[in-house]
């Protein structure tokens, strides 16, 4: 499910792992996507990828990467990604983002969980 769509959505989905610290290469997120280990949500103006976390007492979404029109993503990919999260069973979505994300979806019910703070060795 990448051809097309990954080729016009790759730029906001590099500038989300920019932010994230580089932990893959925009090549592995492909990778990943392709191989079904991770989901790839396209809108018009915004993409997202999600992953599926599978812990002893939970599956939740976890909301990885996401870039773009801030409307679509808050609006539209991230309520079909809920939808399609509840019939795979999750209990849960988390979002790994910059501190914006918080206020942009906290009238969607997010609220904080824990903080995630790093440091570069």
């Amino acid at each position: 499910m990448t051809g097309p769509d990954w080729a016009r959505c790759a730029p906001w989905i590099d500038a989300a792992l920019a932010h994230a610290g580089r932990s893959h290469a925009l090549s592995d997120v492909q990778a990943m996507v392709e191989d079904g280990e991770a989901q790839l949500w396209v809108g018009a103006g915004a993409a997202m990828v999600t992953i599926i976390e599978d812990e002893p007492r939970e599956r939740r979404l976890l909301i990885w990467l996401a870039g773009g029109d801030l409307d679509e993503l808050v609006q539209g990919l991230r309520p079909a990604a809920e939808r399609w999260a509840k019939a795979q069973g999750c209990r849960r979505v988390l979002v790994v983002g910059r501190p914006g994300w918080e206020r942009a979806l906290a009238p969607e019910g997010y609220a904080p969980l824990a903080r995630i703070i790093a440091k570069e060795l």
